[in-house]
């Protein structure tokens, strides 16, 4: 099986990182972060880091363009089982302005996709 994770260094996509049990085959990691190349540098390292801590056959890959297309088309790419991603809870009026990548890989990808909340995190700018 290989997981797709996208994450973009939040509170939420690292809470959403470490809910699933991971299972000791093949995994994919796939970072999207539009700061700093500093920022997605140390962001890079990070998941490596975490990768190898947890003896997890994986890579970390940065994505560039619009965040939730290039989730799903790397997905297709790799022959990726399932992305797991995380969801600030934006509501209504934030999701119709600015968009949702978990509602855009929810509704186009061809895998089942799980999404992570936080209640106590919910629209929090993290």
């Amino acid at each position: 099986m290989k997981v797709l994770i996208a994450t973009d260094g939040s509170e939420i996509a690292r809470r959403a990182l470490e809910y699933p049990i991971i299972p000791t085959d093949q995994h994919f990691f796939v970072l999207e972060h539009q700061e700093k190349e500093t920022k997605a540098k140390e962001l890079i390292n990070k998941m490596e880091a975490y990768i190898q801590d947890n003896r997890i056959k994986g890579e970390v890959n940065k994505l560039f363009g619009d965040v939730g297309h290039e989730i799903v088309k790397r997905a297709k790419d790799i022959d990726a089982s399932l992305i797991i991603t995380g969801s600030r809870g934006l509501g209504v009026v934030r999701r119709t302005v600015l968009g949702s990548v978990s509602d855009y890989v929810v509704h186009h990808s061809e895998v089942p996709v799980v999404v992570y909340t936080d209640k106590s995190l919910q629209g929090a700018n993290i």
